[in-house]
């Protein structure tokens, strides 16, 4: 008699053994232990590789590319060939391990914010910045020009009227220029969304410029033109700030690339399908684990939380 074993527990159990194999601090023991528990059943063998090739596709996510990889130490290879399928996951999970989740820009940026960290930054001139979490910028002042870089995250501009002197927002190869006004500056890999709630801001990208005044919204991409602007409500710009998160028919990709930033380590979504999947909800902005209960709670899916890994998966 066979005992029914719950395929969703067997993979949890294999990447909580992948996640032990890649950190550097595995023995030959445990790699032994591994592979003895792929050959228990063909359900086992099936978990296994199913969590090793999402190991293989884990390191190509957004996050997991911004890592620092350190050079790997030879190890002789274990019998299931892990190093073949995981390398780039492994070299992403030594990171993890040492601690360095942060992108080149961290180590000489101005102002850094971790995951779930909000800061009030406020600058020489008496304009104000509000930091949303997971955001690396840097301040650079002249006597002709007030220059903020935003390597990457979100941050919220209250400016200083200085007429001699243009704040510019410079972000993915675009400028962001205010002059005395309010708005909201979110990148996220090479795109760049600009909410406007007071003043006039003008866009430039791709050799283009875009005059948006209060209420509008625009979005480029590295070295593309900005898009029409729309409009927004002003009391739903950067909402974050006051402590709230509010989707209103959003993309499951991008509810979860939101709650990324205050969960640490990375937010995986595994079917890709799922990624257009409306989701509508009020969520608060220090409790991300409550939105993730939310949505498990009332959409097909399964999330598994490991250390500084939130596994997001269909339900069976």
């Amino acid at each position: 008699m066979t005992d029914t074993v719950d395929p969703f527990e067997l993979e949890d159990q294999a990447i909580e053994m992948l996640v032990h194999l890649q950190s550097g601090r595995a023995t030959a023991a445990d790699h032994l232990a591994y592979e003895r528990w792929c050959q228990r059943s063909e359900a086992h063998a099936l978990a296994a590789r199913k969590s090793e090739a999402l190991w293989g596709a884990f390191a190509h996510t957004p996050k997991a590319q911004q890592f620092v990889a350190l050079s790997p130490r030879k190890r002789r290879r274990p019998a299931r060939a892990l190093w073949a399928v995981g390398l780039a996951a492994c070299l992403a999970l030594v990171m993890i391990s040492a601690g360095l989740l942060r992108p080149w820009s961290a180590l000489y940026a101005d102002q850094v914010t971790d995951a779930g960290e909000r800061r009030e930054v406020r600058l020489q001139d008496g304009s104000v910045v509000w930091m949303n979490a997971d955001t690396v910028l840097s301040v650079g002042y002249s006597q002709n020009r007030r220059g903020i870089t935003l390597y990457q995250g979100e941050a919220l501009f209250e400016v200083a009227k200085d007429p001699s002197r243009p704040f510019i927002v410079h972000a993915a190869q675009g400028d962001v220029q205010a002059v005395g006004t309010r708005f909201d500056v979110n990148q996220r890999g090479d795109e760049v969304t600009v909410q406007v709630s007071e003043g006039i801001v003008q866009l430039s990208s791709g050799g283009q410029s875009l005059r948006l005044p209060a209420g509008q919204s625009s979005a480029y991409r590295r070295g593309v033109a900005p898009q029409p602007g729309k409009a927004v409500d002003v009391q739903n710009v950067a909402t974050w700030q006051r402590g709230k998160l509010i989707f209103n028919a959003r993309p499951l990709g991008d509810v979860l690339a939101e709650l990324d930033r205050y969960i640490p380590g990375i937010v995986y979504l595994t079917d890709k399908t799922l990624a257009a999947r409306r989701i509508s909800g009020i969520f608060e902005v220090d409790d991300p684990q409550a939105a993730l209960a939310v949505l498990e709670q009332t959409q097909p899916l399964r999330i598994t939380r490991l250390p500084l890994i939130t596994l997001v998966r269909p339900k069976d």
